[in-house]
């Protein structure tokens, strides 16, 4: 992404700036499924000079899922004054012409994603059990959203079809775009349609990406929600069973999210207003979380096959589905 790509954008979009300059351009690291990158703008417009901070969020050339940027910005759009934490976006570009290919570009929020850092730094120690809260408050919140606020959102045709519409979707994904037989996968399918939990007394929004390492955070706690690329309709407690795997961990222990034990999250969820969290509709889709993540390495290692992208980050997820696989025959057995 080029300082003079982003210069004559701004400029169709902000006609009425002068000597506007455009600096720090980065791209940011992590994140497979689309392009982040950072730079700040600055111009004088109306005798005031302006600066503002910029995120420009990218299709790639290939990724790990296929995901549709126009969904995350209506996301961010509808998810605008809700009390969860957000990015705001001001354009969306759809035939991708400014810079080479489909964006959006958002407000640039405050704060770190690394997860490593927030559950291991001292620095940090003092704010976890605040982020673990703030983590399972926000994620109450999502899951009361009006999904008829989204209409774009993807969604089963009642709540009694949420489970098996999931299962589905990521099924007919591996024979789509496996490149060898998956025994294991086959037999976790076998597994979830057998054991599909109690259906959700209402379709709630669905982050399906809602993790540690997904959202901003400072010394004052979580300041945004980000990767909304997988958000659907569907059972709330599906982002429960996603945050929970062991790939998630990150601190080495048991900790959810490396942050604290499985039980103490449902409470704190539960306390917020979330929905009761049945252990076995958990359990259900902690299954479900681990064939997902299989499979969506499966995607990016076929990207890298099938020579549509050189990313080395895609290369590696083939090493990973192994230990996704020993996980599942654990919580099989």
């Amino acid at each position: 992404m080029r300082e003079d790509q982003l210069r004559a954008y701004l400029r169709s979009r902000v006609p009425s700036a002068s000597d506007l300059t455009v600096a720090n351009i980065a791209r940011i690291p992590g994140g497979a499924s689309r392009e982040t990158w950072s730079f700040d703008a600055r111009w004088i417009e109306g005798g005031e000079t302006v600066e503002r901070s910029f995120i420009a969020r990218r299709d790639p050339t290939a990724s790990l899922l296929e995901s549709n940027n126009e969904l995350e910005f209506d996301l961010y759009t509808a998810l605008d004054g809700s009390g969860i934490p957000v990015p705001n976006v001001h354009w969306i570009e759809r035939d991708g012409a400014a810079l080479e290919r489909p964006f959006f570009i958002m407000s640039r929020l405050p704060g770190a994603t690394d997860a490593r850092t927030l559950v291991t730094s001292p620095q940090y120690a003092d704010i976890r059990p605040t982020v673990a809260r703030q983590k399972a408050e926000i994620l109450a919140k999502i899951h009361a959203v009006d999904i008829a606020r989204i209409p774009s959102l993807e969604r089963p045709t009642s709540p009694a079809s949420s489970a098996l519409h999931e299962v589905d979707k990521w099924e007919r994904t591996m024979r789509q775009d496996t490149l060898e037989p998956q025994p294991v996968l086959e037999l976790a399918f076998h597994w979830l349609r057998r054991h599909l939990p109690p259906p959700p007394d209402r379709l709630a929004l669905v982050h399906g990406d809602y993790r540690t390492g997904n959202f901003l955070y400072d010394q004052t706690g979580i300041t945004g929600i980000l990767d909304w690329e997988m958000a659907h309709a569907g059972d709330p407690v599906e982002d429960l069973g996603w945050l929970v795997i062991k790939s998630w961990r990150w601190a080495g222990d048991d900790r959810v999210g490396g942050l604290c034990p499985r039980d103490e999250f449902v409470r704190l969820y539960e306390g917020a207003g979330g929905v009761n969290v049945d252990p076995a509709a958990l359990k259900f889709w902690e299954v479900f979380s681990n064939v997902k993540f299989a499979i969506i390495f499966i995607t990016g290692t076929k990207s890298v096959v099938q020579g549509k992208t050189p990313d080395l980050l895609l290369a590696l997820t083939a090493f990973v589905n192994p230990g996704l696989e020993a996980e599942l025959l654990e919580l099989i057995a």
